[in-house]
């Protein structure tokens, strides 16, 4: 509050002759804070001193009315009020006084006549807008912003505060128009923009909201955020047209964009413009943070032509070196995807040499020993983990699935996966060791209730929830059942190893 006595110093300083010992007892007032009488007494003293301060009667009553002392402070308040009715900090101070003393309606007096004369004071028309609403004196509201709208044509604030109590009142087409009132009259107000265009989403006037971005644009072509809000809101309607010539225009005047460039390969993907949006995505230079999503969504294309071209391109990625842990874990991972297990061992284990212990990279490695099948190297790597990360989910059915893997320490796995169930309930992975697990102790009944679990839960292809559930069919005599999800697994999975498993078990179907 220091600063606030310097601020003040010439209005005190000229009130009175005694200036210098009234400064000294209002510093003291706000230095030693700790005891109410003493900060009142202090600033009485000062009063004392300089008898006509408007600014040391205003603190007494800031004073009386934060101490909840509301007779002392109504009657100097009103006694200040009576000669100062517009001034800012004394309206907010009485309107406050009233609400204290539960008299909403005398608060709002004071505020609606300091709006008359400062219409464009947007704190005070919200402030007093909120008391309407409390009171859900709407109409009221409404009346007294449409008299100060005729004297204030341009006041956009008005315009604001009436769309906001439309909006409460439910009345769309009012305060849709109100909004778009009130951004004719501000249309270079962001905030006012955005609330306007979250209204209108709400409301689901979508032609409105593609007018309104476009206008802004026009004027502010260089505004990036509100080409991705016209960006997003295209992509979000699947206006994939609209969003390619969006983009194409916006990247002809501005080269070197690679986030939109990649926003520009996205949609040709959407538009199943596969190899003008490889094209695109190879534009985006190293170096920028959206080099690495490019060469997601590439790989992802071509693993869906051919895995052959999958592994080419990961090839080339690899070969140009980089070793940073983020492209690190999507090689190691990327491989992984495509049977290369052993490539994909390879990266992980380079990568912590760099980024010793680090356990996204471990995490990674043990992935590709389970893709091997080798579950006694997924032990060593994760069970150090475990002891670092004793609550993660994932971490808990790594060590629990591969100790079922084994045949061995079924108690010990039970528990972690038990443990990694309660913390991440309805994982479908989680379910399917569990449900493996109980297949192996020969239970299978909570078998065939936690893959069957898995198998509801799971949201993409999963030929290993498949080939297990379809191993307790096959054991509780429903080989129908069980050839299906053999057929099933055999049709998606990519692993050699897992293909060779499930073809000789296809083999012995009917």
């Amino acid at each position: 509050m220091l600063f606030l006595s310097l601020i003040f110093a010439k209005p005190l300083l000229s009130a009175s002759p005694n200036f210098e010992r009234a400064y000294y007892y209002f510093l003291m007032s706000q230095l030693f804070t700790d005891n109410a009488t003493d900060v009142e007494k202090n600033l009485k003293k000062a009063l004392e001193l300089s008898k006509d301060s408007f600014f040391l009667r205003k603190m007494l009553f800031s004073f009386y009315l934060q101490n909840n002392k509301l007779e002392e402070a109504e009657k100097i308040g009103e006694n200040l009020y009576k000669k100062y009715p517009y001034d800012r900090d004394l309206v907010f101070l009485m309107s406050k006084l009233y609400l204290q003393q539960e008299r909403p309606n005398r608060a709002m007096g004071v505020l609606e006549k300091y709006m008359e004369k400062n219409p464009r004071d947007d704190e005070i028309l919200s402030f007093l807008i909120s008391l309407y609403l409390q009171q859900k004196e709407w109409d009221l509201a409404l009346a007294k912003l449409d008299a100060l709208s005729k004297r204030h044509p341009d006041a956009y604030a008005i315009w604001l505060f009436k769309a906001r109590i439309y909006r409460e009142k439910k009345d769309q087409v009012s305060a849709k128009n109100a909004y778009l009132k009130a951004l004719e009259l501000a249309p270079s107000n962001k905030a006012l923009l955005v609330e306007t265009l979250r209204y209108l989403e709400s409301i689901s006037s979508f032609e409105d909201i593609e007018k309104i971005l476009q206008d802004y644009l026009v004027k502010n072509p260089e505004d990036k955020d509100f080409l991705r809000l016209l960006l997003g809101y295209y992509l979000e309607q699947k206006s994939w047209e609209k969003s390619e010539k969006l983009l194409k225009e916006y990247l002809e005047k501005n080269k070197d964009q690679p986030e939109f460039l990649f926003y520009l390969g996205l949609t040709l993907e959407y538009k199943n413009k596969l190899e003008e949006a490889l094209k695109i995505y190879a534009e985006i230079p190293v170096g920028s943070p959206w080099h690495l999503e490019a060469q997601k969504r590439s790989f992802e294309l071509f693993k869906k032509q051919d895995l052959k071209l999958a592994k080419k391109f990961l090839d080339d990625l690899k070969a140009k070196g980089l070793d940073e842990k983020s492209y690190l874990l999507f090689l190691a991972h990327a491989y992984e995807d495509i049977d290369e297990c052993e490539v994909g061992a390879e990266i992980a284990l380079e990568g912590l040499k760099k980024y010793q212990e680090d356990p996204d990279l471990s995490l990674a490695l043990a992935s590709n020993y389970a893709c091997l099948e080798d579950y006694q190297k997924v032990l060593e790597v994760v069970s150090p983990l475990l002891k670092k990360l004793p609550e993660d989910a994932y971490i808990l059915n790594f060590v629990g699935y591969s100790l079922v893997e084994l045949g061995r320490e079924f108690e010990k796995a039970e528990e972690l996966l038990l443990k990694a169930e309660k913390i991440k309930p309805n994982d479908p992975y989680i379910e399917d060791s569990l449900g493996w697990l109980y297949f192996k102790k020969d239970d299978l009944e909570k078998a065939k209730a936690y893959l069957e679990k898995a198998f509801k839960n799971a949201k993409t292809d999963e030929p290993v929830i498949w080939e297990h559930l379809g191993d307790l069919y096959l054991k509780l005599q429903k080989k129908k059942e069980a050839c299906e999800l053999y057929k099933k697994a055999l049709e998606k999975t990519v692993h050699k190893r897992e293909k060779n498993r499930l073809l000789e078990k296809v083999k012995a179907c009917p």
